[in-house]
């Protein structure tokens, strides 16, 4: 039920904010020094009310909606704003957040204080000056804005998830576990703030705990929290150890472009692959925990009649009932999973297309075959041999074709260059 929770989730945005690395997760350190600024959160006030419509109301003219302003338009209107008004608050504001958001640090710090002696007790103020500040490094005077934005303004989130960072980035583990829960008390669904705090708690020792607040993060589709799971439950830390849900996490992380990820499933896949008297229990156990990996994707699809599972898999029933949509990215699941049979529905659909619903020679499919021929997945580079050879959606390149069938027994690629040679190229 946890696998069927974790593989149904979506793709939401992740908030984009600093990395901690733990060595026993990452193998490395980061420098906190390094630590690029969490992206502020802001919470905007409601519109006010609308006044009731009237009983026999006209039709309302469709509303143009303005093209948004680029940020030099935006600092044009609020140092316009301030000729005017030196003292306003918000135009002095929007100045400063604008320059940061431009990369001039000093300039919106030089704001931001503007604005604090007009405005001492703006807690917003403090806050975005703390967070310039941060950028700078200073920790101790970005410390002390931030304590004053939240003795104005306890309520303030992201001041509580900043004071965390710049406690982790002084040595003070328990203060940063302290100031992340805070900002998950007061915002519960903060998927960074769970994030950081499961990194900040592993390194306290509390490796349970830790495995909870990153569980809570890889649910929200936080692409980092989802491959220190995955490291998690592949090492047995602060969770039961289960290849298949370190794969699961793994897997949903690479889709979303994170390299470490890719990196795990690809170690993973190469030690799968091992065959023959090569085997270990290691590798047999790896190719077991993918074959389970695309056993567990059915859950996802509890209408679907599972049928023959020795010649059918979730996205070839799902290509078979016309839900195409929902069937290429399972499809590419299972074939990363090294499913034998969504890889060869892949290459036809490569080669082939679908009844007008999918063109050939489709990029994405291109980019699976070369990047698991990197591998060493033989299938994979015969794939790419043909494709090559015969000029399959691109030039043809018999050089490269060849490439891609060293390494295996020479009747085979022997065979393979025949059939490759025996059709003309396609143009």
């Amino acid at each position: 039920m946890f696998l069927h929770r974790a593989t149904m989730r979506g793709w939401p945005l992740i908030l984009t904010a600093a990395l901690l690395i733990h060595p026993a997760w990452a193998g490395a350190q980061e420098d906190p020094s390094a630590l690029p600024l969490p992206e502020p959160i802001r919470e905007e006030p409601l519109p006010p009310e609308s006044l009731p419509p009237p009983e026999t109301p006209e039709p309302a003219p469709v509303p143009v909606v303005p093209a948004p302003l680029s940020l030099l338009e935006i600092l044009t209107q609020a140092r316009q704003a301030l000729h005017l008004e030196p003292d306003a608050q918000e135009p002095r504001l929007t100045l400063g957040r604008t320059l940061f958001q431009l990369g001039d640090t000093d300039g919106a710090i030089d704001e931001y204080r503007t604005a604090l002696r007009f405005h001492p007790t703006v807690a917003q103020a403090h806050l975005d000056l703390g967070t310039a500040l941060m950028a700078k490094q200073d920790w101790r005077t970005a410390m002390t804005e931030l304590q004053e934005a939240v003795r104005l303004d306890p309520n303030l989130v992201q001041a509580h998830y900043s004071m965390g960072t710049i406690h982790y980035t002084r040595g003070h583990v328990q203060s940063a576990i302290k100031a992340y829960q805070e900002a998950l008390r007061l915002k519960e669904d903060f998927a960074e703030a769970h994030y950081r705090l499961g990194l900040v708690l592993k390194m306290a020792g509390r490796e349970k705990d830790a495995a909870q607040e990153l569980e809570a993060a890889a649910l929200a589709g936080l692409a980092k929290a989802q491959y220190f799971l995955g490291n998690a439950y592949r090492s047995g830390q602060g969770v039961e150890k289960s290849q298949i849900m370190a794969i699961t996490w793994w897997a949903r992380a690479f889709e979303q472009g994170l390299p470490e990820a890719a990196q795990a499933l690809t170690q993973l896949r190469r030690l799968a692959a091992v065959r023959g008297p090569l085997q270990t229990k290691q590798s047999k156990a790896a190719a077991e925990a993918f074959k389970n990996y695309c056993d567990q994707l059915w859950l996802d699809f509890p209408d679907l009649d599972r049928g023959d599972q020795a010649t059918e898999t979730v996205g070839t029933t799902l290509l078979k009932q016309g839900r195409t949509a929902e069937a290429l990215p399972v499809l590419l699941r299972e074939a990363y999973a090294l499913n034998d049979i969504s890889h060869a529905t892949l290459v036809q659909l490569y080669e082939q297309g679908l009844d007008g619903q999918l063109p050939p020679h489709g990029q994405w499919i291109l980019s699976y075959l070369e990047s698991t021929a990197a591998d060493g997945a033989i299938p994979s580079r015969t794939a790419l041999a043909r494709i090559y050879g015969k000029g399959l959606g691109l030039a043809p390149d018999l050089a490269k074709a060849k490439s891609y069938l060293k390494g295996l027994p020479r009747d085979e690629a022997k065979r393979m260059l025949e059939e490759i040679a025996s059709e003309p190229p396609k143009s």
